[in-house]
């Protein structure tokens, strides 16, 4: 047995006897300013927690981390003074409270809303842990008397004694052990150590001392975190004390003791191996002999939850002088050397280290001790904790071939070894290990949100939890890119996102009270129907039409007039303006080609201004449209109600249009407006006028004069879509979160199609989004008299959260106008707050200048190696998040959908490989199969939202009953010859047969 394992043994023994004290094991005195902790020696801590690293780790990254750090950490860990303690820990048993928080406040905006999502979060929390666990990661850097010189810490004892005459304090934090020796080398640790982690990509902030405590705190009784609790430290409030001691004490006026304050409950010791720390038993074991393979932290974590995961924890003590500590035994070493062959490999093995030291490689001490634990009022929790202490045991020895021992000496003192922060000591031996192989074991690759909460939870592929919070200020601009093929997980991960902008804490922070966030998604087919459905059914019933789903139609009623203004406004505003531009010149495109004529975009510019100009009744040469009674009965009900005065051939339509608004009928006179402004088939006079041919009458193009392209363009579309033909009837009125379905409008298969599609997507974005550009700074632009109606409105606008979503953008592939149009929404959107959503299959899909202004990629995966190739040097992509493109994107399966993010943040960019897991509730409501929809809607009308999810989420775990269905179609068509649609309609009837009995 080794000297020092004796020696351990010995002293535990004697702890065990004289029972020490929890209290005993804190070194902690008092504190120094926010973020230093005093220890009672006058040695410094700050304690830092670690978020992990921005970017995907592999043998490269790992490398330039090794490298980097012990470059940087050398000249700290080359001899005594300073150390390091790193902190990891893995609970499964805390995951359900860590999600029920995470929902706590999507769960409060959704009651503040008036939403009932309970059956979505209640799921999350059931389901989730199954997959997530919490984890904790922090780093205590210590710097000690023993970095001052001799003389240096003479005069540091003599600054650390009390004045004469002072007050004992014998159960306070001692205020004169704070000194100022140390504090400069000390601040100069902490900066350059979390410096040289940021600069390896690894997010890393120090904290204040009452974070530090309850960290601490937690460390020892796990079961305590999540609790509100906040240590009292100098600087806060004196809580003031019943004098206990003498007269002569000052106790009762300073800050209690660290140490009474951390330990509340003492230890049991139940065995050599177990004690009973509060409400858990804990198995403590120490690295004795280290590995003789040097591999990842990651093996470990994989061996864990191989192991079926429980709750554990590590600490690595590393200290400088690795070699100092080694001088005797190499000393015997070659004493014995002509006994044992093992003594001149120990020799050996020195001398090597010595050689690396030599090479400017640092050698530490580093100190490894392990734990777990279980709850003590479990049945069989004896047995729990002793089969857990013996699968940690396996797992740790399994991670490079290491020894590992559970008999500590005292099991107390072994399970303070493994708690975070409270000293310096440690019962595992000491081994001298160079500074890179240190590094390559510590937990570095742990993926970092630099989000600490949000309303959509995301995992790594090992459990860490993920939080994402969209539109945050985190971001300079807020434009996102996804991309997959078919099947991919996409169309589900954008419904998870927009629900979680619809519950995020930025839906209620907009003047005006709660309500839902402003999106705008236009779609090609139903992927949004789901997300609709599931905000509907979990409104009130006065409120569901804030949520809708349109399927557009290329008829009058669902008629669109691009040339409608804000209310009042004789003229567009300049983005309306630039919109009318673009969608003209899109009408003006050439079937087959990807651009308008030249000159072309400049003629519709000069066209809408003049257009505008004379249908005016603020232009003293305008002919504004007169009002004739019987083209909409509607507003002539009104009329005759407010017995307002009309003078035929005089009256116009936004003198009727005032006439409402001095009621104060807006409505109304939103009705009239449609009538008032000019409308498409009025741009065909226009293109006739001296005004407009005076600049643009003599310009050709292939001969033609670009005035007669414009018009015969205008005529066709007249002619051929009816949606243009009328004053404006589709409406979406107030609603909040809207999906238009283009499915029926936007048509495949050659030119005309493609040209059509163009135009409905134009359409689509300006009736769903003409308010989202709007804020208090164009108010002086609109008509003076509606400024009243306008002012709050644009306040109100402009603090509110708005999306608007691209999906299928693929289809705009030959519209250069549509995706100019795209340009404008995201180079203004940061300045209107407006968060901008293209999704599509592929990469290729979406324009450079598309791709370099995003700041959030989502790739849930790729047609082919050349996609690979493309996506990596497009976004500067690392080898190893290459091979992650090419082989883990791998579409939905039994934990989730697989995705890559890139995210560029004003911190910088982070890469990070994740899952979307979502439970069969959510599944099910955001399902877009057709067999799926049918059976959700038919259980919908019978059951009500929520015990038609539950049931579908019992009955179909899965998320879908397709398989099902599938199924018992081929089993009816081996006995019947029916239709494939009347089969499966009558499958569908059996179904909702058996899950409405299921739900009785």
């Amino acid at each position: 047995m080794a000297i020092t394992s004796i020696l351990s043994n010995i002293t535990g023994a004697f702890n065990s006897l004289t029972k020490k004290s929890l209290a005993s094991f804190c070194f902690l005195e008092t504190s120094d300013g926010n973020e230093m902790l005093v220890a009672k020696d006058g040695s410094l801590a700050t304690m830092i927690r670690v978020d992990g690293s921005k970017q995907v780790m592999g043998d490269t990254e790992l490398e330039h981390i090794t490298t980097s750090l012990n470059r940087q950490l050398g000249p700290y860990l080359g001899g005594e003074g300073h150390a390091i303690q790193v902190w990891f820990s893995r609970d499964k048993d805390l995951a359900t409270q860590m999600i029920r928080d995470q929902m706590s406040t999507p769960r409060e905006v959704a009651a503040q809303i008036g939403m009932n999502l309970d059956d979505v979060f209640d799921e999350r929390e059931r389901h989730l842990p199954k997959y997530i666990t919490w984890e904790g990661f922090y780093i205590m850097l210590w710097t000690r008397m023993s970095a001052l010189t001799k003389k240096e810490r003479e005069n540091a004892r003599l600054e650390l004694k009390p004045p004469a005459l002072m007050p004992t304090v014998s159960d306070a934090q001692d205020p004169f052990r704070v000194g100022a020796m140390l504090r400069d080398r000390h601040w100069s640790f902490v900066r350059s150590f979390v410096s040289d982690l940021r600069d390896v990509s690894i997010r890393a902030e120090s904290m204040n001392v009452h974070e530090a405590i309850k960290a601490i705190r937690n460390s020892v009784y796990p079961d305590l975190i999540g609790s509100d609790w906040e240590a009292t430290m100098p600087g806060d409030p004196l809580r003031v004390r019943i004098p206990e001691i003498t007269n002569f004490d000052a106790s009762h006026l300073l800050w209690p003791k660290i140490e009474e304050q951390i330990f509340t409950r003492e230890a049991e010791r139940v065995s050599p191996r177990i004690i009973k720390l509060g409400s858990k038993y804990f198995a403590c074991m120490d690295m004795v002999v280290g590995p003789t393979e040097t591999m990842e932290f990651e093996t470990l974590i994989n061996r864990m939850i191989e192991m079926d995961e429980f709750p554990w924890r590590c600490s690595f003590m590393i200290e400088g002088g690795g070699l100092r500590s080694l001088g005797i035994k190499k000393f015997l070493a070659s004493i014995f050397q002509f006994t044992n062959g093992d003594n001149k490999m120990i020799r050996q093995a020195i001398e090597a280290l010595q050689e690396s030291q030599q090479n400017n490689t640092t050698v530490t001490r580093l100190r490894m001790s392990f734990a777990t634990w279980a709850d003590a009022g479990a049945p069989d929790s004896m047995k729990q904790i002793e089969e857990r202490g013996a699968r940690l045991q396996r797992a740790v020895e399994n991670w490079g071939n290491c020894t590992v021992s559970p008999l500590v000496g005292d099991p107390v003192e072994g399970t303070m070894s493994s708690v975070l922060g409270l000293d310096v000591a440690s019962t595992a031996p000491a081994g001298a290990v160079p500074l890179p192989d240190v590094i390559t074991m510590l937990p570095l690759n742990r993926d970092a949100s630099p989000w600490a909460r949000g309303p959509v939870l995301f995992r790594t592929a090992d459990g860490r939890p993920w939080p994402y919070q969209p539109g945050s200020s985190l971001q300079d601009t807020f434009i996102d890119l996804v991309f997959a093929p078919p099947g991919k997980g996409k169309s589900v991960w954008m419904n998870t996102v927009n629900l979680a902008r619809c519950v995020s804490p930025m839906a209620v922070q907009a003047s005006g009270g709660a309500e839902l966030p402003r999106i705008a998604i236009i779609d090609v087919g139903p992927s949004s129907a789901g997300l609709i459905s599931l905000l509907q059914e979990a409104l009130p019933p006065h409120l569901r039409h804030k949520a809708a789903y349109h399927r557009l139609r290329m008829t009058h009623r669902h008629a669109i007039n691009p040339f409608d203004t804000q209310l009042g406004c004789r003229t567009p505003l300049p983005l309306e303006r630039s919109f009318l531009q673009n969608f003209l010149s899109a009408l003006g495109t050439d079937i087959g080609e990807t651009k308008p004529p030249g000159g072309f975009s400049q003629l519709m510019g000069a066209a809408i201004d003049a257009l505008y100009a004379k249908f005016s009744d603020a232009d003293r040469k305008g002919m504004p449209l007169r009002y004739n009674e019987g083209v909409s009965p509607e507003v002539d009900k009104a009329i005759h109600s407010y017995n307002f005065t009309i003078n035929k051939n005089e009256t116009t339509w936004w003198d009727i249009v005032d006439n409402f608004f001095a009621k104060g009928d807006i409505h109304y006179a939103t009705l009239a407006q449609r009538h008032a402004v000019p409308r498409l088939e009025h741009m065909m006079t226009i293109l006739s006028d001296e005004q407009v041919l005076d600049v643009f009458g003599t310009a050709k193009h292939n001969g033609e004069l670009v005035v007669d392209i414009a018009k015969r363009a205008i005529s066709s579309a007249i002619r051929e879509y009816p949606i243009l033909q009328r004053p404006t009837a589709f409406d979406i009125g107030d609603s909040r979160v809207v999906a238009l379905d283009l499915d029926e409008v936007a048509p495949k298969g050659g030119g005309p199609a493609d040209k059509q599609t163009a135009l409905m997507y134009m359409l689509a974005r300006f009736v769903l989004a003409k308010d989202f550009y709007l804020g208090p700074e164009i108010l002086a632009e609109m008509n003076a008299d509606y400024h009243s109606f306008h002012g709050p409105r644009l306040k109100k606008m402009k603090e509110q959260p708005k999306c608007l979503v691209y999906d299928e953008f693929h289809r705009t592939s030959k519209a250069s106008a549509v995706r100019d149009q795209v340009v404008v929404d995201m180079r203004e959107g940061r300045k209107w707050g407006v968060h901008i959503t293209l999704a599509s299959q592929l990469l290729a899909d979406f324009d450079k200048e598309m791709a370099s202004m995003a700041s959030g990629i989502w790739i849930m995966g790729v047609g082919n190696e050349r996609d690979v190739k493309e996506t990596t040097e497009m976004f500067g992509l690392s080898a190893t998040a290459e091979e992650i493109i090419r082989t883990r994107l791998t579409g939905p399966g039994r934990g989730g959908a697989p995705f890559f993010n890139v995210s560029n943040l004003k911190e910088g960019q982070h890469e990070h490989f994740l899952i979307n897991t979502l439970g069969p509730t959510e599944i099910w409501a955001f399902s877009t199969t057709a067999e799926d929809q049918a059976l959700r809607n038919r259980l919908y009308e019978l059951l009500g939202a929520v015990r038609a999810r539950q049931v579908l989420s019992r009955r179909f775990p899965g998320g879908s009953a397709k398989s099902e269905i599938e199924s018992r179609a081929s089993r009816m068509e081996n006995r019947h010859s029916r239709s494939d649609s009347d089969v499966n309609a009558s499958i569908i009837d059996q179904l909702v047969k058996e899950l409405v009995a299921m739900a009785k």
